[in-house]
Protein backbone atom coordinates (compact mmCIF):
# COMPACT_ATOMS: atom_id res chain seq x y z
CA UNK A 1 0.00 0.00 0.00
CA UNK A 2 1.49 2.99 -0.87
CA UNK A 3 2.70 6.13 1.80
CA UNK A 4 0.22 9.20 1.93
CA UNK A 5 1.88 11.94 0.15
CA UNK A 6 2.04 14.42 3.21
CA UNK A 7 3.54 11.02 5.01
CA UNK A 8 6.06 10.45 2.36
CA UNK A 9 7.15 14.47 2.36
CA UNK A 10 7.47 14.34 6.48
CA UNK A 11 9.48 11.27 6.07
CA UNK A 12 12.24 12.80 4.12
CA UNK A 13 11.57 16.57 4.28
CA UNK A 14 10.31 17.02 7.70
CA UNK A 15 7.14 18.88 8.42
CA UNK A 16 5.71 20.68 5.35
CA UNK A 17 5.02 24.70 5.27
CA UNK A 18 2.18 26.41 3.83
CA UNK A 19 3.97 26.64 0.54
CA UNK A 20 4.48 22.68 -0.05
CA UNK A 21 0.87 22.29 1.22
CA UNK A 22 -0.95 24.82 -1.17
CA UNK A 23 1.32 23.43 -4.15
CA UNK A 24 0.81 19.37 -2.99
CA UNK A 25 -2.77 20.14 -2.82
CA UNK A 26 -2.62 22.08 -6.74
CA UNK A 27 -0.59 18.84 -8.04
CA UNK A 28 -3.09 16.27 -6.48
CA UNK A 29 -0.77 14.91 -4.44
CA UNK A 30 -3.05 16.53 -1.56
CA UNK A 31 -6.74 15.85 -1.02
CA UNK A 32 -8.85 18.47 0.60
CA UNK A 33 -9.13 15.93 3.36
CA UNK A 34 -5.36 15.73 3.92
CA UNK A 35 -4.51 19.48 3.88
CA UNK A 36 -7.87 19.99 7.01
CA UNK A 37 -6.53 17.57 8.40
CA UNK A 38 -2.92 19.28 8.19
CA UNK A 39 -4.42 22.87 9.24
CA UNK A 40 -6.17 20.74 12.55
CA UNK A 41 -3.35 18.93 14.08
CA UNK A 42 -1.27 22.07 13.57
CA UNK A 43 -4.05 24.14 15.04
CA UNK A 44 -3.87 26.25 11.97
CA UNK A 45 -7.10 28.99 10.82
CA UNK A 46 -9.99 26.76 9.44
CA UNK A 47 -10.16 26.29 6.01
CA UNK A 48 -14.13 25.44 4.95
CA UNK A 49 -14.93 22.07 4.47
CA UNK A 50 -16.17 22.76 0.82
CA UNK A 51 -16.85 20.12 -1.56
CA UNK A 52 -16.25 21.82 -4.13
CA UNK A 53 -12.58 22.09 -5.52
CA UNK A 54 -12.79 26.06 -6.26
CA UNK A 55 -13.99 27.13 -3.50
CA UNK A 56 -11.76 25.00 -0.67
CA UNK A 57 -8.60 25.85 -3.11
CA UNK A 58 -9.40 29.62 -2.87
CA UNK A 59 -10.07 29.39 0.73
CA UNK A 60 -6.55 27.04 0.95
CA UNK A 61 -5.00 30.04 -1.16
CA UNK A 62 -6.58 32.52 1.13
CA UNK A 63 -5.13 30.90 4.67
CA UNK A 64 -2.03 30.63 3.27
CA UNK A 65 -1.79 34.61 2.84
CA UNK A 66 -3.19 34.91 6.25
CA UNK A 67 -0.51 32.89 7.65
CA UNK A 68 2.27 33.90 5.96
CA UNK A 69 1.66 36.87 4.10
CA UNK A 70 0.91 35.98 0.71
CA UNK A 71 0.52 32.74 -0.97
CA UNK A 72 2.93 31.26 -4.00
CA UNK A 73 1.72 31.21 -7.28
CA UNK A 74 2.52 29.31 -10.30
CA UNK A 75 5.88 30.79 -11.70
CA UNK A 76 7.14 32.26 -8.09
CA UNK A 77 10.34 31.16 -6.42
CA UNK A 78 8.10 30.19 -3.53
CA UNK A 79 6.27 27.78 -6.01
CA UNK A 80 9.38 26.32 -7.59
CA UNK A 81 11.27 26.16 -4.12
CA UNK A 82 7.69 23.89 -2.84
CA UNK A 83 7.62 22.11 -6.08
CA UNK A 84 11.80 21.02 -5.79
CA UNK A 85 10.76 19.99 -2.45
CA UNK A 86 7.77 17.41 -3.56
CA UNK A 87 10.40 16.28 -6.02
CA UNK A 88 13.01 15.78 -3.60
CA UNK A 89 10.37 13.97 -1.26
CA UNK A 90 8.72 11.58 -3.97
CA UNK A 91 12.35 10.92 -5.92
CA UNK A 92 13.68 10.29 -2.39
CA UNK A 93 10.75 8.02 -1.78
CA UNK A 94 11.07 6.02 -4.89
CA UNK A 95 14.73 4.96 -3.79
CA UNK A 96 14.24 3.87 -0.78
CA UNK A 97 11.07 1.50 -1.64
CA UNK A 98 12.04 0.32 -5.00
CA UNK A 99 14.25 -2.71 -5.91
CA UNK A 100 15.04 -2.14 -9.19
CA UNK A 101 15.82 0.16 -11.77
CA UNK A 102 13.03 -0.72 -14.46
CA UNK A 103 10.82 0.10 -11.22
CA UNK A 104 12.45 3.43 -10.35
CA UNK A 105 12.32 4.01 -13.87
CA UNK A 106 8.55 4.01 -13.79
CA UNK A 107 8.48 6.21 -10.25
CA UNK A 108 10.79 8.72 -12.12
CA UNK A 109 8.39 9.04 -15.19
CA UNK A 110 5.49 9.36 -12.95
CA UNK A 111 7.13 12.02 -11.21
CA UNK A 112 7.82 13.92 -14.48
CA UNK A 113 4.52 13.63 -15.66
CA UNK A 114 3.05 14.87 -12.27
CA UNK A 115 5.07 17.29 -10.90
CA UNK A 116 7.36 18.46 -14.25
CA UNK A 117 11.03 18.44 -14.90
CA UNK A 118 13.44 21.25 -14.17
CA UNK A 119 16.32 21.24 -16.53
CA UNK A 120 18.82 19.42 -13.13
CA UNK A 121 16.77 16.50 -13.90
CA UNK A 122 16.56 15.99 -17.47
CA UNK A 123 19.31 14.05 -17.75
CA UNK A 124 18.00 11.65 -14.90
CA UNK A 125 15.72 9.90 -17.55
CA UNK A 126 14.44 8.93 -21.18
CA UNK A 127 10.86 7.90 -21.56
CA UNK A 128 10.15 5.08 -23.09
CA UNK A 129 9.22 5.48 -27.43
CA UNK A 130 6.16 2.98 -28.23
CA UNK A 131 7.19 3.25 -31.82
CA UNK A 132 10.66 1.67 -31.27
CA UNK A 133 9.85 -0.37 -28.60
CA UNK A 134 12.31 0.68 -26.29
CA UNK A 135 11.63 0.98 -22.69
CA UNK A 136 12.33 3.89 -20.16
CA UNK A 137 15.54 4.28 -19.38
CA UNK A 138 16.87 5.76 -16.36
CA UNK A 139 20.39 7.20 -15.72
CA UNK A 140 21.39 6.23 -11.81
CA UNK A 141 24.43 8.18 -12.15
CA UNK A 142 22.33 11.07 -13.16
CA UNK A 143 19.83 10.65 -9.76
CA UNK A 144 22.44 9.88 -7.54
CA UNK A 145 24.42 13.04 -8.42
CA UNK A 146 21.07 15.32 -7.82
CA UNK A 147 20.39 13.52 -4.67
CA UNK A 148 23.85 14.24 -3.74
CA UNK A 149 23.37 18.22 -4.39
CA UNK A 150 20.68 17.87 -2.20
CA UNK A 151 22.21 16.56 0.77
CA UNK A 152 20.93 12.46 -0.20
CA UNK A 153 23.10 9.87 -0.36
CA UNK A 154 22.01 6.66 -1.37
CA UNK A 155 23.52 3.46 -2.45
CA UNK A 156 22.89 2.44 -6.41
CA UNK A 157 20.19 0.18 -7.12
CA UNK A 158 20.50 -2.91 -9.67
Amino acid sequence: MPIPALDTFRTHLGEPGWDDVVVGHDFGFLEPSEVRAWIQALDLAAVPLETDPRPFEAALWAACAQATGRAPRPGSLRWAQAQDRWRLALLREALATEATVPGLARHVERLYEQVGCPEDMLSMFRPSQPWSGLPARLDMAAVLRFLDRSGFRIEPIS
